[in-house]
């Protein structure tokens, strides 16, 4: 939707101009401002070389995200400085260490934000972030425990020796009782991989899975007496060889 620029507000988007995150409306009232405001073109450049700078982002952000989130940056950057335009000049040095400051924290501030964003849009909620990191490895590879109506995933990333576990279907284990992860080593010793949590509001369960990742040969699930138990008391709903 075209959204109309007030004049007053085509300085606070030059942070954003400067990292060609602008719409062409809002490009269009940033380059009248510089025509008016020849002296804020050195603005510009300072930006843009302290842009050039930093890192690229692994992750690119949704297009929405990108431009809601600068937008929102851009609302926030102080209001023109009262001084002289010679006075301004002269406070060079000044002005390129504070578009470095500005750029990085909008820099960080998307990467948060897609961080975000990728971790809500996993399963059906929000991600632990413990969680979404295994999940997001390069090299995260899943794996199902398949129960029929309840299903659990299993995602292991080798390189950070560490799996977690997922699931939107098993719901709430019966009073007095608990799911209980168990992890099968490479010697085929049994150890507890944790109780799994009571899922959230929109079902979902997440958390990392406890013991060895890296020599886990099999993952599965049991019903135990609630708090667990030091080995599988029942036996197991389902299992998976990883």
């Amino acid at each position: 939707m075209k959204r109309d620029v007030r004049p007053g507000d085509a300085y606070g988007l030059i942070g954003a101009y400067a990292v060609d995150a602008v719409t062409p409306e809002e490009r269009e009232a940033v380059e009248a401002y510089l025509r008016d405001h020849p002296e804020a073109r050195d603005e510009v450049r300072s930006l843009q070389e302290a842009a050039a700078t930093l890192p690229a982002p692994e992750m690119t952000p949704p297009a929405h995200v990108r431009s809601e989130l600068l937008a929102q940056v851009a609302r926030t950057r102080p209001l023109p400085p009262v001084v002289p335009v010679a006075a301004e000049r002269a406070k060079t040095p000044h002005a390129a260490r504070r578009a470095i400051l500005w750029l990085g924290a909008a820099a960080a501030a998307i990467v948060i934000a897609v961080a975000g964003v990728r971790i809500a849009s996993d399963d059906a909620g929000s991600m632990p972030a413990p969680v979404a990191e295994v999940m997001h490895a390069d090299d995260a590879r899943e794996s199902v425990i398949d129960m029929g109506e309840h299903k659990i995933t299993v995602t292991r990333s080798m390189g950070m020796d560490k799996a977690v576990v997922t699931s939107t279907t098993m719901g709430r284990a019966p009073d007095g009782m608990a799911y209980q992860m168990w992890v099968k080593d490479s010697s085929g010793k049994m150890v507890s991989g944790g109780l799994l949590p009571e899922p959230e509001k929109d079902g979902l369960i997440a958390m990392p899975l406890h013991g060895d990742a890296g020599s886990a040969r099999e993952v599965a699930v049991s019903m135990e007496p609630a708090g667990g138990s030091a080995q599988p008391t029942s036996k197991m709903l389902g299992s998976v060889q990883l």
